[in-house]
């Protein structure tokens, strides 16, 4: 896909500004292109003689000013790249960091393309550790009203994400599911 046609069909698809769709697209290129998430990184393909300093205060107040519908945005994502929706692979895993003292607990649901993974939906967990049940539920439940359970080929999650009331869930919507399990010594 080439950047012109990125940028409308960002545009068309999530109403945005053809600016702030420039902006988008080009970071989402440099994203790819640097295989790096921070900012300085891609912020070399927004295509302008701009200083890094300028570049970067126009990445941030993309994100402080663009008002972004997550759910229309994943489903334009799946669509750019397959033409309609297929059968994904599903991967379900918790990231967390500290940003000065405040742990930042992010709860992502992804999708595997070939070699390249990318969040499709995530929750910012409101504590530090494992999510519960409800909250691992309401991310899959936001994917059901998006693209169905019908749509999983695969859906793996780690050993923290265990309890019989999470695998009953998943038996009874069908949903075709590998976890690691804990061993006892």
């Amino acid at each position: 896909m080439n950047f012109k046609s990125l940028v409308n069909d960002i545009t068309q698809s999530l109403n945005w500004h053809k600016e702030r769709c420039h902006t988008f697209a080009s970071m989402v290129i440099g994203l790819i292109d640097q295989k790096n998430v921070q900012h300085h990184a891609f912020s070399k393909s927004l295509g302008t003689q701009a200083t890094v300093k300028s570049k970067l205060e126009r990445i941030r107040r993309f994100f402080k000013g663009q008002a972004i519908d997550y759910d229309k945005f994943a489903m334009q994502l799946i669509m750019m790249i397959f033409k309609k929706v297929p059968k994904m692979d599903l991967i379900l895993d918790r990231t967390n960091w500290k940003f000065g003292k405040q742990d930042i607990n992010y709860l992502v649901l992804a999708c595997r393309v070939g070699s390249i993974t990318f969040p499709l939906f995530w929750s910012l967990l409101d504590h530090q550790g494992c999510s519960d049940f409800e909250q691992r539920k309401l991310l899959l439940e936001k994917f059901k009203r998006n693209f169905e359970f019908s749509c999983i080929k695969s859906f793996t999650a780690d050993r923290e994400f265990i309890g019989q009331e999470w695998l009953s869930y998943l038996c009874q919507n069908n949903v075709p599911f590998l976890s690691a399990s804990r061993t006892t010594d």
